[in-house]
């Protein structure tokens, strides 16, 4: 469906704007109750469109309708404020009518991934322990003794009467929702952000975003990642059309909505947003004819890509952020003003938000000076509850400095000449590939758990012209690597199994006797780089070399 942003605007009467929003008239009022953050756009303009999905659309009196209709049923279902409300989660533009009647509920939203494998999804929801259920297919039941709605169900819930709740708010300091991230003990950790973290982060974002009732935003985001609020839930608070991209991510597609719908605000992680430049000669105001910002995050930015949206559209806001999920979705922000052709390494990610502090610690002492590296600590109003279940993995990343709770975020950084922040790595093995963050530990530990795996190595490698997961298996018997891809398949989501997976007969592989994990990868990288092959075997001699596929077990 297109909508026509020139018919929306004529004769609707405005509708009260939330506090968060760029008019300083709404920034004294009080914000509404997470359920009803569309609530005035429904009374004020319900015949607006306020969504679509590519095959659903919703108007913001259908929206509300039937959220508030869900929200009845769940309350009706035992649902209470604080209960925790799971989702299996896809990109549907039903997405927000289930958070939003949750919310309704006072309950907890968490969403999850829904291709996950059922194993990790059953251990996500043992932990959960979730009053409700519901699932955007019609799949069996995964956890046992708890209520499931699946699609079909949904469908018949939201094409019945209309049904009335009251919105139950909640406190300020009540659980809003939890995403799961992957963690390195092994166990995905799930991340509590409060009512009063995700409100301060509204005010705080939206002062970079500047949504208006007249934004029209490109929501590329799976719902399981927190973006899916910034780039869904947060403009439809005020009244903003959503476009719920699901097609092919093939650049020329993705031009072609954005033309189509006249997309005023595109957030893309750099891996999407290069594919949308597609070498740069799209990048002119005949194909964005709306556009007025270009956000990127998540991971680090090629800084041609983005010399490439400001040089095309230079009237075009073009902004570099960064956030943990842990800091609620976007903390520090950085505007790219002008292009900067010498450019070798990554723009800045800038400067905190209002009400976010921030502080670059290095064995112990903060650090003032320019191109010091040290580890970024975030502080302030949007840091998370912690970790939810997980009160020792809270207390080991999470501080107090002079009554500021600050997280200690396990990524390097310095401050350029400017006083700018500037990302330059983790401490850790945590990376980020096409947004997503992952533990490479997580896979480590699910590999060492199987019987006869006695080292694991996995790492990030180039491999033609892309980064991959790769995993070195040491095991005397090699048939032990095909029960390691069985396992990581029926644990691991699908952007988390290794693409490049190698098995070493032997542990020591050093000149000193040790295990050199490094060398490892090192050989197994350049063995890859340029390879069509993705299985291979050490040699005795350490050389490295690729398995017919069909037989590599």
């Amino acid at each position: 469906m297109t909508t026509n942003p020139e018919q929306e605007r004529t004769a609707e009467p405005s509708a009260p704007l939330p506090p968060w929003s760029i008019d300083p008239a709404a920034h004294a009022r009080p914000a509404p109750a997470l359920g009803d953050l569309v609530r005035a756009a429904a009374l004020h303009r319900p015949d607006r469109p306020a969504l679509h999905d590519g095959r659903l659309g919703l108007t913001f009196g259908e929206l509300e309708r039937r959220a508030t209709t869900l929200a009845a049923w769940l309350a009706e279902r035992g649902v209470r404020p604080d209960d925790r409300v799971a989702i299996l989660a896809e990109k549907s533009a039903l997405m927000p009518v289930l958070a939003l009647a949750i919310w309704k509920c006072g309950a907890v939203y968490v969403p999850l991934d829904g291709t996950a494998p059922e194993p990790r999804l059953r251990g996500l929801l043992g932990r959960l322990d979730p009053r409700v259920v519901l699932a955007l297919d019609d799949r069996e039941p995964v956890a046992d003794g708890v209520r499931w709605a699946g699609r079909t169900e949904l469908d018949e819930i939201l094409a019945g009467p209309a049904r009335e709740w009251p919105t139950v708010p909640h406190g300020p300091e009540s659980t809003a929702y939890i995403i799961f991230t992957s963690g390195s003990t092994g166990e995905p950790k799930g991340v509590e952000i409060t009512v009063a973290n995700l409100v301060a982060y509204f005010g705080n974002h939206n002062e970079v975003l500047r949504f208006t009732p007249e934004s029209r935003v490109f929501s590329l985001s799976p719902f399981h990642f927190d973006v899916s609020i910034e780039d869904t839930l947060l403009p439809l608070s005020l009244g903003a059309y959503v476009h719920q991209f699901r097609g092919m991510h093939a650049g020329a597609v993705m031009r072609a909505v954005i033309a189509r719908e006249r997309i005023t605000h595109l957030i893309a992680v750099s891996t999407l947003l290069t594919m949308i430049t597609e070498g740069g000669r799209h990048v002119t105001r005949e194909n964005f004819p709306g556009l007025e910002m270009v956000m990127t995050g998540a991971e680090v930015c090629d800084p041609g890509v983005i010399n490439v949206w400001k040089d095309g559209l230079p009237e075009v806001r073009v902004i570099n952020v960064y956030g943990p999920t842990e800091a609620t979705i976007v903390c520090v922000a950085h505007e790219i003003e002008r292009v900067d052709r010498e450019r070798v390494g990554s723009y800045p990610i800038g400067r905190p938000l209002r009400g976010v502090a921030a502080r670059i610690v290095d064995e112990g002492s903060e650090v003032h000076e320019t191109d010091r590296v040290g580890e970024l600590w975030i502080g302030g109003e949007q840091v998370m509850r912690g970790y939810y279940g997980q009160p020792e993995e809270t207390a080991r990343r999470v501080v107090e400095v002079d009554g500021v709770r600050y997280y200690r975020t396990g990524d390097l950084c310095s401050y350029d000449e400017n006083g700018d922040i500037v990302f330059r790595g983790r401490n850790d093995d945590e990376v980020k590939l096409a947004g997503r963050r992952i533990h490479l530990g997580e896979i480590r530990q699910t590999a060492l758990s199987l019987p006869g795996v006695e080292r694991a190595a996995v790492a990030l490698v180039p491999r033609l012209g892309h980064d991959v997961i790769a995993l070195v298996v040491m095991a005397p018997d090699r048939a032990v690597v095909a029960d390691v891809e069985k396992r990581l398949a029926e644990l691991l989501p699908a952007y988390m199994l290794p693409t490049v997976v190698a098995w070493s007969p032997e542990l020591t592989v050093s000149s000193t006797g040790k295990t050199d994990e490094k060398l490892l990868m090192r050989r197994l990288a350049e063995a890859a780089r340029d390879s069509g092959a993705t299985r291979f075997a050490f040699t005795p001699a350490g050389d490295v070399e690729p398995i017919d596929e069909d037989t590599h077990a």
